[in-house]
């Protein structure tokens, strides 16, 4: 959708003006240019064509009985002539049948024409079915769940399930299958300016509990546009729509370029507002005892992904770059979003509410290859509780990790993981969490002021007054003096 709107909308009446005025400039550029004659398919990158209707029973008939008549004269290319027009005539592709043509059907031209039209599967082709029906599974899973916010999961849902039917519409060129279901003619289309807000009020739902105002339908107008504006085409006939499908041209429909040109002024636009919504948000992550939530960072950094993505496409569409190299690029961030969002509803479904943190996914390749057993996990986590709890081994200002390791009587990487996986910090983050805690709990008991602020950081571990400041402030969001002023007053 291209959203020009934003939250901080004050003049309805002018953006109504807008979109009004939009819809009549739209109409009269298009539908101005010979609509009967000339359209387009700009999800998928089609191009045009000049539709030719023959309604007359004998003439169709014709065509077929001509191009087996050529075929049993062996002349490939005449016979190819009127399959083409037959098939564009009735839509019927049944008629690229090897009995019907066995005297050219060896051919390499026969054999070039029907490989254009015949359904044929690829090993990219059926992950991009899969990832879309998966897509779909997770839609619904999602909305059946009763634990968690309805509305929040709603949004993130439609976000899954929009990227699912656009892969699933374009897996259909894919494999040629789009001529034996016309119908699905700009079926992903519509809600091409959705990504964006979508994504937007589904964080302004989880971090802030944001409430909708009917103003908020406003973001959805350049998508009602686009709707009204796409409506005639889903109003055709079957067969005119098949046309519209089987005989491409390459000139692209007039008004392509200004629904690229919104779009890609849409997904920039909310990039930017969500971008600004999570760094304000990280200020608050950063203090809760560093607990990170990191879902939102990486379905933001997906999106921006996805923008970059379609960048790309936009110009491999209007010819700026060679597209065919980058065909894949836009729909693989597509499938790379319903994957990750269908291993996150799988493992931790609760962080659709944004309350829960993940493991950062960048841990998830470091550890793959560990030998680290679930059972040993635990035996080690409870081994390191015992040496920060009673042990207070981070008390010793020389630790590392590879010390910790032999303390535990395991490698310096399953330690790692231990903590990764356990703590979801790193090992500097853990030591500096138990010293800053401990810390803050001898200022607090030091009624009389009597242990100076360097006393203390080196009974918990640090080894100079710089360190200990840095890190007191970056936990507890203030100095140790500041601190210990504040439990005085």
């Amino acid at each position: 959708m291209v959203k020009l709107l934003t939250n901080n909308i004050v003049k309805p009446k002018r953006v109504f003006n807008q979109f009004i005025f939009l819809i009549i400039s739209v109409y009269t550029f298009a539908y101005g240019h010979n609509l009967d004659k000339k359209v387009v398919f700009e999800t998928s990158g089609l191009s045009t064509l000049n539709i030719t209707k023959v309604s007359n029973a004998d003439t169709i008939a014709d065509f077929k009985k001509k191009a087996i008549h050529f075929s049993q004269l062996k002349e490939t290319e005449k016979a190819i002539v009127y399959i083409n027009q037959y098939i564009a005539a009735t839509g019927d592709m049944s008629i690229l049948n090897d009995h019907l043509f066995s005297p050219i059907s060896e051919t390499t031209v026969y054999q070039d024409y029907k490989s254009k039209y015949t359904v044929k599967f690829s090993f990219i082709s059926l992950v991009y079915f899969y990832a879309g029906f998966l897509g779909l599974f997770i839609f619904v899973i999602l909305n059946l769940k009763k634990s968690i916010d309805k509305t929040s999961t709603f949004l993130i849902s439609l976000f899954v399930l929009f990227n699912s039917l656009f892969i699933l519409h374009l897996s259909l060129y894919r494999i040629n299958f789009q001529y034996y279901l016309p119908h699905t003619l700009f079926a992903s289309t519509t809600f091409s300016f959705l990504y964006g807000p979508l994504l937007y009020f589904y964080f302004k739902r989880i971090i802030y509990g944001y409430k909708f105002k009917l103003i908020d339908a406003l973001h959805l107008l350049p998508s009602l546009a686009l709707l009204i504006y796409i409506l005639p085409f889903y109003l055709m006939p079957r067969l005119d729509k098949f046309a519209v499908i089987f005989n491409q041209s390459g000139v692209l429909l007039p008004g392509t370029y200004v629904i690229i040109f919104v779009k890609i002024l849409s997904l920039s636009i909310y990039a930017f507002l969500l971008l600004n919504m999570y760094r304000q948000h990280a200020k608050e992550i950063n203090s809760k005892s560093k607990i990170r939530f990191m879902w939102q960072r990486n379905i933001i950094a997906l999106y921006v992904i996805y923008l970059m993505a379609y960048l790309v496409y936009a110009a491999g569409i209007t010819g700026v770059i060679s597209y065919s190299p980058f065909f894949h690029f836009q729909i693989l961030v597509m499938v790379g979003v319903v994957f990750y969002v269908a291993y996150i509803s799988y493992e931790q479904p609760e962080i659709f509410e944004g309350k829960v943190k993940i493991i950062d996914p960048i841990n998830l390749f470091k550890y793959k290859k560990s030998g680290l057993t679930p059972s040993l996990s635990i035996e080690l986590k409870n081994n390191l509780l015992k040496l920060l709890n009673e042990d207070k081994i981070y008390r010793e200002s020389g630790i590392n990790l590879e010390m910790l390791s032999q303390e535990l009587q395991t490698t310096r990487h399953n330690a790692s993981q231990v903590i990764n996986e356990h703590f979801n910090m790193n090992f500097s983050e853990l030591m500096n969490q138990y010293r800053i805690n401990e810390a803050a709990e001898i200022l607090k008991n030091d009624e009389h002021k009597s242990l100076s602020i360097i006393q203390v950081a080196y009974d918990v571990g640090y080894n100079n007054k710089v360190s200990f400041n840095k890190s007191f402030k970056k936990q507890l969001l203030q100095t140790p003096s500041e601190y210990r002023r504040a439990i005085r007053s």
